[in-house]
């Protein structure tokens, strides 16, 4: 917990530094704007996202397919990547700038292979299907048909607001 704290003043102070040698490079409104445009970003990036981020990683897991786990934690990095925008600095935003960049990993597939001792060609998230694709539209369960009996008729009768 030590660390964190000095990692913090090091981050503050290297943004400190960036906007003065950004400053120094291009000029004092170049600068000004460039953080105005990069806060913007972020803001619309943030109201982006919202609840379908998560709507996203849900769908990642359900689509059948490997996804490493980076890729699954895509809506997370694009909020953190959208909250670092809105500071000023510029070192937080090449850091926002590496977390929106499309990076793969290994599928999570083989890594739960690995921990659990599944075969190779097991995927987890993929259902398993019984029929073919053809017959996607088609429910399958049971029910049963029941009549009522004389008594219920009467009894229904009887009580039914008018």
């Amino acid at each position: 917990m030590r660390f964190f704290g000095i990692g913090f003043l090091v981050l503050l102070f290297l943004e400190i530094m960036s906007i003065v040698w950004v400053a120094d490079f291009i000029g004092g409104t170049a600068t000004l704007g460039l953080m105005i445009l990069s806060f913007i970003g972020g803001m619309l990036m943030l109201r982006h996202t919202g609840l379908s981020g998560v709507f996203l990683a849900g769908a990642a897991i359900r689509s059948g397919e490997q996804i490493s786990m980076y890729e699954m934690l895509w809506p997370i990095r694009y909020a953190v990547a959208a909250l670092l925008f809105m500071s000023p600095g510029f070192v937080s935003l090449l850091i926002g700038l590496i977390l929106l960049l499309p990076f793969k990993g290994k599928p999570i597939a083989t890594m739960q292979q690995q921990t659990f001792g599944g075969s190779r060609d097991e995927n987890p998230f993929t259902r398993q299907r019984t029929r073919s694709n053809d017959n996607d539209d088609i429910i399958e369960g049971e029910y049963t048909v029941t009549t009522p009996s004389e008594k219920d008729k009467q009894n229904y009768i009887e009580h039914k607001p008018d």
